[in-house]
């Protein structure tokens, strides 16, 4: 099934995490906040839909779960076009939890990309015990979309406004439907 959507915003994540998306190997994100959010710091899910924008800043093996460092990550280590963002996909936010248990999250395992310790960093950031846990239907692009980087889209922050707008004409869903709603579920048991 082919969608198609014009895209004004990106959500920045980092490399690692946009590769483990576009594959399907992972679904969630998780959000507190970012040294430059707007609103005090706090992330707010502004957008329903989005680019997913790589950054490799800030990206260190030893944040991840297991399954995703090593090799795996090295693979996007660094940035291999530094004055250009190569965006393969975007994404529909579907579901968002604030989660106030910390196992929770963790028992989360490997729809995650994060390890243990990561997240209980994220769990406790600005001495707040939270984390949102935001599903995703990802997509990807028919042909990857190269955009010049620019100075606006610098900084530790969550929501980037393109510069100008991505039009997914033939994107196609990263995972089947019928996967996706079960893995969905399964998410949705664990949180609650």
């Amino acid at each position: 099934m082919s969608v198609s959507v014009s895209l004004s915003h990106g959500l920045q994540e980092w490399a690692v995490a946009c590769r483990a998306l576009e594959a399907g190997q992972i679904t969630l994100l998780v959000r507190k906040g970012g040294i430059h959010e707007r609103g005090g710091g706090l992330f707010e899910l502004s957008h329903q839909q989005f680019a997913l924008m790589p950054t490799y800043l800030h990206q260190q093996a030893e944040r991840l779960h297991p399954s995703f460092s090593g090799a795996y990550f090295s693979e996007v280590a660094t940035d291999p076009q530094p004055a250009s963002i190569v965006i393969r996909t975007w994404a529909s936010a579907v579901h968002i939890w604030q989660v106030s248990n910390l196992q929770r999250v963790q028992s989360l395992g490997t729809e995650l990309l994060w390890s243990a310790d990561e997240l209980a960093t994220r769990f406790t950031y600005r001495d707040q015990p939270w984390l949102y846990v935001v599903a995703l239907r990802v997509y990807r692009l028919s042909s990857p979309h190269i955009i010049a980087d620019h100075p606006s889209y610098a900084g530790c922050r969550s929501w980037i406004p393109l510069q100008s707008p991505i039009t997914t004409a033939q994107s196609q869903p990263v995972i089947d439907n019928e996967t996706h709603a079960a893995r969905l579920a399964a998410i949705g048991k664990q949180l609650h």
